[in-house]
C-alpha cells in the first residue's frame, strides 16, 4: 500500500475534491494510530522471545508498513513501548564448560533451537495476521465514509473502488476491503422493500423453566422481503 492518490478524483467538484481529501488525511491518520497499536502489541506479544528492538524490525517485515507513516508508525510504537525499553529481557543461562561440547547435549541444544524457532516464526505469523484484520477493518470503515462523502455523485460500489485504488491496496487486500464494506453499505442502508423482521420471544408466564436467550445483533439484523 501506498500514500492515497486523488489522481482519480478530478472529475469531481473543488468542494468534494477537498471533502476527498480531507477523507484521505483521516484514513491516514487512522492506518498510523491502527499499525502503531498492532505493532505494540506484537512486540508485546514476542517479548518472551525477542528484544523489543528486533521484534519492532520483524514486525516492519511481517507487516506492510505504508512507507509514507513507517517513520511516524516506529516513533509512536516506540514511546508507547517505553516500559518495555527500559525494562529489557533477562538473558538465558545456558551451560558452561566442557558439558556443551557432548554430542548429547549439542543435540538436544539444536533440537530445542530448531523448535524455539519454530515458535517464534508462529507467533510472528499470528501476531501479524492480527494486525493484517486490524488494518483491514480500518480500511473497511473509510472505505464507508468515502462512501457516505460521494453518495449521490456515484454509487457505492464506484466510491468504495475508488477509494481502494487511490491508496493502491493488494489485489488480496482490495478484495476483502470491497467486498466487507460493501456487505456492510447493504447493511446500513437496506433496499426500500426491506423491513426487519421482529424477533418473537416465549412469555415467561407461559414456561417458568429457564431458557436460552439468543440476543440478535443489532449491526445485522435479520431481514425478510415484504
Amino acid at each position: 500500500m501506498t500514500a492515497p492518490s486523488l489522481m482519480t478524483s478530478r472529475r469531481f467538484s473543488g468542494p468534494t475534491r477537498l471533502r476527498l481529501q480531507l477523507v484521505f488525511a483521516k484514513a491516514l491518520e487512522a492506518l498510523a494510530d491502527t499499525y502503531q497499536h498492532q505493532a505494540s502489541e506484537f512486540v508485546r506479544r514476542l517479548k518472551p522471545r525477542l528484544p523489543v528492538d528486533e521484534a519492532l524490525q520483524r514486525y516492519f517485515r511481517e507487516v506492510g508498513v505504508p512507507a509514507a507513516i513507517e517513520e511516524t508508525v516506529r516513533s509512536r510504537a516506540l514511546i508507547s513501548l517505553a516500559g518495555l525499553i527500559e525494562s529489557p529481557m533477562k538473558p538465558e543461562i545456558s551451560a558452561s564448560g566442557w558439558t556443551i561440547l557432548r554430542p548429547d547435549h549439542m543435540i538436544d541444544a539444536l533440537r530445542r533451537r530448531v523448535q524455539y524457532v519454530e515458535d517464534t516464526n508462529l507467533d510472528c505469523r499470528l501476531a501479524a495476521s492480527v494486525s493484517d484484520e486490524a488494518v483491514a477493518a480500518t480500511h473497511v470503515r473509510m472505505a464507508l465514509e468515502t462512501a457516505q462523502v460521494l453518495a449521490g455523485q456515484v454509487t457505492p460500489d464506484q466510491a468504495i473502488m475508488l477509494y481502494v485504488r487511490s491508496f493502491n491496496l493488494a489485489s488480496v487486500d482490495a478484495q476483502v476491503v470491497f467486498r466487507t464494506a460493501m456487505s456492510q453499505w447493504a447493511e446500513l442502508h437496506p433496499l426500500p422493500g426491506e423491513a426487519h423482521a421482529p424477533l418473537h420471544t416465549p412469555s415467561p408466564a407461559l414456561d417458568s423453566r429457564p431458557k436460552l436467550e439468543l440476543r440478535s445483533r443489532p449491526q445485522f439484523g435479520l431481514r425478510v422481503m415484504v
